[in-house]
């Protein structure tokens, strides 16, 4: 059975979906409402931001989209429902999930097994969802060019989320079960998985060669001016130092591209103002060029370029 973050209790609800709806559109909360059936039957939805979002039915070890008019009417008399609230990411890691194929399953029994198969991944430069479920542990970590981002890492606990990676030592598991998700590109979460690592990449190399020019005082004064235009539009995304965390869950790709655009705008301009539109263009096109090809691509697919952002 397809059970999410086990160690996460259960908003205190009655045992009904609309009662948890109700709940979720009242909190702007993301979270999900699982229905479980027996052992070889239950269903998922997912609240994006207070809003449902897609929903899926798990049946004799496979997966389906289904409606959220289905997933209303689905009931087999002893059915449980449950609801618990999720940060953001682990709200699209959740739904990268669901967008994906399991690859490959294996179980982990220790530490230094765990190390090789990272290593593994690493050389291979691979892209793609890793799932690991265990008696103390559930979670999700994205890996990028080999890569675990930090960025796209949760595991649910007895203790809460975290956003480490585990061992099977401090997990006190005896083993860990493994699932590596492949992925269609043309899938929205990936989509705005590689986006958001694009536009975190690119402006992080932004801020550092900003600082690099002016020093550390002009660009703390950048980041405030950018954060108190990002505070309006409640986007979780916050500029500190040379980094840009991105912790919101956008589910797609155009809502995405849109907060990303403004970020650069606005960065665009201010930069502008403290060392004018030649130097502003040029560290803009150099920091480009740095970034991964692949993340260029669907940088430039949505119109994040250099160019748009100095005038």
């Amino acid at each position: 059975m397809k059970y999410y973050f086990r160690q996460i209790e259960d908003i205190p609800l009655s045992n009904s979906p609309v009662s948890a709806e109700i709940y979720f559109r009242g909190a702007n909360a993301t979270g999900l409402i699982e229905k479980q059936f027996n052992a070889g039957r239950s269903a998922v939805l997912l609240f994006i931001g207070g809003e449902p979002g897609t929903a899926y039915l798990f049946e004799n070890g496979q997966s389906k989209s289904i409606s959220l008019a289905e997933f209303l009417s689905l009931n087999d008399g002893g059915s449980h429902t449950r609801a618990i609230k999720l940060p953001d990411i682990a709200g699209r890691l959740m739904l990268l999930g669901l967008e994906s194929q399991v690859k490959n399953k294996f179980a982990i029994a220790d530490d230094e097994a765990w190390a090789k198969q990272i290593n593994q991944w690493k050389q291979d430069q691979w892209n793609g969802l890793v799932e690991i479920t265990s008696k103390n542990l559930h979670g999700f970590t994205f890996f990028w060019q080999g890569e675990p981002q930090k960025s796209d890492l949760i595991f649910s606990t007895p203790q809460g989320f975290v956003s480490d990676f585990p061992t099977l030592k401090n997990a006190d598991d005896s083993a860990w079960d493994v699932t590596a998700y492949s992925h269609s590109d043309s899938a929205q979460a990936f989509q705005c998985t590689v986006l958001r690592l694009g536009a975190t990449h690119w402006c992080n190399k932004i801020l550092e060669r900003y600082r690099e020019m002016v020093g550390q005082k002009l660009l703390q004064m950048l980041d405030r001016e950018l954060n108190r235009q990002i505070q309006p539009w409640r986007w979780n995304i916050k500029l500190d130092e040379n980094d840009m965390l991105d912790g919101h869950f956008f589910p797609y790709l155009i809502d995405a591209a849109h907060a990303y655009r403004a970020l650069f705008m606005a960065m665009g301009t201010q930069m502008d103002f403290v060392i004018g539109n030649n130097l502003t263009q040029k560290l803009l096109s150099e920091t480009f060029e740095q970034v991964h090809p692949d993340e260029r691509e669907v940088l430039k697919s949505q119109r994040l370029v250099p160019a748009a952002f100095s005038e």
